[in-house]
């Protein structure tokens, strides 16, 4: 597993979700908003179903405590996400969005806060244990 690709991934993703923030924060028109989610959405998925079945699993079947434990960690705190944000494109078609922007925007919010979260925690505590794990093998 290539960090230096989940890394970039995490820019790119980040990118986005700042794009979506600001829309949101504006109170753009709905298409460039809708737009935005699904890009992010497809982004994000297709990440996490790397990191949540290859990366997490493979670090947690190291021989490195450390990385083990970190792992752990973030996955029982974390792991929920991708179910999180799915459920969220889903309860969020254009037509809900138009009729309810303000609980819209709320959620957005808290979900990108979310994302954030992870994708922070995993760059500053997971992402280097697997650099270090590398360097080692």
């Amino acid at each position: 597993m290539n960090v230096e690709d989940l890394r970039a991934q995490h820019e790119g993703i980040m990118r986005i979700a700042a794009e979506l923030r600001t829309a949101v924060e504006r109170g753009d028109k709905l298409q460039p908003v809708a737009a935005l989610r699904w890009r992010l959405a497809r982004e994000l998925i297709t990440h996490l179903a790397i990191e949540d079945r290859l990366f997490y699993p493979a670090l947690m079947r190291s021989a490195d405590a450390e990385a083990v434990r970190v792992a752990a960690r973030l996955r029982d705190e974390t792991g929920s996400f991708a179910a999180d944000f799915t459920a969220y494109m889903a309860r969020w078609n254009d037509l809900r969005v138009a009729r309810e922007w303000e609980a819209f925007r709320t959620e957005t919010k808290t979900i990108l806060d979310a994302l954030a979260d992870r994708i922070t925690r995993e760059d500053q505590a997971l992402y280097p244990l697997a650099e270090a794990r590398g360097r080692a093998a």
